[in-house]
């Protein structure tokens, strides 16, 4: 009977066991299909945003053609426009259409026939309102990541265009050889991309603009400022009344403040961290940066992080740390240091190269902190070389808006005129006043003569017809959003080396210390008449506005394709605004 008991008990166990492997072997099923239907569905929402990437080109070649298109020869005088011929060189078509690849991902994309749904009109009419019809067919590849193609997934992406397309244009900005502007809630950058600083998940160039990949909440977010630093660029978005700060590019010095120096660069936005309560998400205000650091307002207080050897990151003694890829506060306290109590409104804008930064009070003073050795902190002539506390402005009331760039080749002696270039620029009670460096007119008249000097204290720039509602800082020049009785025009002063100055070439016949140059504000000329100007940035070398009929322009050094009009290369430069192209229509463009 005991036998007999644990032979019904064995069979049992095996009856059991059975059952339970079965119902593990199941559950191992549903996960593993759920698993697959995940990446499924992934891949095929890649093929999905491969495809956008080219309805992204086929709208590219449309603006290039400016609505006065050149349909081929067809019945009627309108047959399709094919993306790859017919751009009348304005486009490079990607010749591998890759849009993301990997070891063993990659994403392309194929154009078709662009078809004009306005019929009966002549060859060569401008269809100004014409809609044409897209095709783009985006293919996801799995290899193996020896080249062998493991599985290929495919969508269809149809759009009908209407052109010019209503956008919402809110700023624009001017880094280090490239171009970023907010357009429809989006942020699009264009030129040089070697550390992934256009951050559309590349290190290619690009002298058309390409859209910064979206991550996270950026996805759903609203975008609400953009800067573009040396090479390195910072977004600020608020979704779901949380705000969050996204970086990308250059990397080194913890500029993107991921809590990470061991990624030399990211060619997407990453987040970046919060360090403390204060500086939580919803008390986030304002960003900017200048050279190789980012700050931002949270809670009324300035937090930096990156490079910090010239004390950019206002912690007190320089260089200590070197680097931090944390935001931290800045000190305050001190005489003619900024108050322990202060409430900050505004970050410096500009900074390509600049190693000085700044703030704008509530009590509308300014405090700049970093390098000060030619004058770039205004401070009066200084103790010291650099500075690591934030410092008053002296003689300066009622700022409402400062931008510093400039670089200095403290090495380079066979070169002094460089010593010079570095230097900061406010509105303050109506009036521009600029600081630092003067070397080639940027700062107005060369104190020392062409080539030389620097102004340790605010000095008036003089021949503005109006208000000044904001202000630009390059390398070498200098440019101002003016109020003319009710019309807002842009002017620009000292060197017009590679056209920055936007007033046409050799706009001031004499050669100073070797460069052309205007100690005076010039105007700068060529804009469209009668349409305001939304945003202004005076860059490296280039100034930059958008204007309220959605078009944007560029003038200035173009050799990484900054200006954004398809073009590039060696000694390309615009003496005066030139339209950047490809900017809409946008609503209907999507690359990530």
């Amino acid at each position: 009977m005991i036998q007999r008991k644990n032979g019904y008990s064995l069979v049992l166990i095996i009856l059991m066991s059975t059952f339970i492997l079965a119902l593990l072997a199941g559950a191992m099923r549903v996960v593993t299909q759920s698993y697959i239907y995940s990446q499924e569905e992934y891949y095929y929402k890649l093929a999905q945003e491969a495809g956008e990437a080219g309805t992204a080109y086929a709208n590219a070649c449309l603006d290039a053609n400016r609505a006065e298109q050149s349909w081929s020869s067809a019945p009627g005088g309108i047959g399709p426009l094919h993306p790859e011929t017919n751009c009348k060189g304005a486009v490079t078509f990607p010749g591998n259409r890759y849009v993301f690849e990997n070891s063993k991902l990659r994403t392309t994309f194929e154009v078709g026939d662009l078809e004009a749904s306005t019929k009966g009109a002549s060859s060569g009419v401008a269809l100004s309102a014409a809609t044409a019809q897209i095709s783009s067919t985006g293919r996801v590849e799995i290899t193996n990541g020896s080249g062998t193609v493991l599985k290929t997934y495919i969508a269809v992406v149809k759009k009908s265009v209407t052109w010019p397309a209503d956008i919402d244009a809110a700023r624009i900005v001017s880094g280090t050889n490239r171009t970023c502007a907010i357009l429809s809630n989006n942020v699009w950058c264009w030129g040089r991309n070697h550390m992934g600083q256009l951050g559309d998940g590349t290190t290619s160039d690009s002298n058309i603009p390409v859209k910064v990949r979206s991550v996270g909440d950026m996805r759903n977010g609203k975008i609400i400022d953009v800067f573009a630093a040396q090479h390195h660029s910072c977004a600020l978005t608020e979704f779901n009344s949380v705000k969050k700060i996204y970086c990308w590019g250059d990397n080194r010095f913890g500029q993107l403040g991921n809590s990470d120096f061991h990624d030399s660069y990211s060619t997407v936005p990453i987040e970046v961290k919060e360090s403390t309560s204060a500086f939580a998400g919803n008390k986030i205000s304002a960003i900017g940066g200048t050279g190789d650091a980012s700050c931002a307002i949270a809670s009324g207080k300035v937090y930096c992080w990156g490079r910090n050897e010239k004390g950019q990151l206002g912690r007190g003694p320089v260089g200590s740390p070197s680097f931090s890829a944390t935001p931290n506060q800045i000190k305050s306290g001190g005489v003619d240091k900024i108050p322990s109590n202060y409430s900050a409104v505004k970050l410096s804008t500009g900074g390509t190269r600049s190693q000085t930064m700044c703030v704008i009070t509530t009590e509308k003073r300014a405090y700049c902190w970093g390098m000060a050795k030619y004058g770039q902190m205004g401070i009066g002539s200084p103790a010291k070389n650099f500075y690591g506390e934030a410092t008053r402005v002296v003689n300066l009331e009622g700022v409402t808006d400062i931008s510093q760039d400039g670089y200095t080749w403290e090495t380079d002696h066979s070169r002094p005129i460089y010593e010079y270039l570095s230097h900061t620029c406010a509105i303050a009670s109506g009036k521009v006043y600029c600081w630092g460096g003067a070397g080639r007119g940027q700062s107005g008249p060369p104190p020392g003569g062409p080539g030389f000097g620097v102004y340790f204290t605010r000095a008036e720039i003089a021949g503005l017809p109006g208000e000044p509602k904001s202000i630009g800082a390059g390398i070498s020049h200098t440019c101002a959003l003016v109020d003319v009785s009710g019309t807002n025009k842009v002017y620009c002063w000292g060197s017009n080396e590679f056209g920055q100055l936007g007033a046409g070439e050799n706009s001031d016949p004499r050669e100073t210390g070797g460069f052309i140059q205007s100690n005076m504000p010039l105007e700068v000329g060529g804009l469209p008449a009668g349409e305001k100007i939304v945003s202004m940035s005076a860059g490296a070398n280039r100034g930059c506005v958008i204007m309220e009929n959605k078009r944007s322009y560029c003038w200035g050094l173009n050799e990484n394709g900054q200006i954004g009009d398809g073009t590039s290369g060696p000694g390309n430069y615009r003496f005066s605004p030139t339209e950047s192209l490809f900017l809409r229509p946008v609503q209907n463009r999507y690359i990530y």
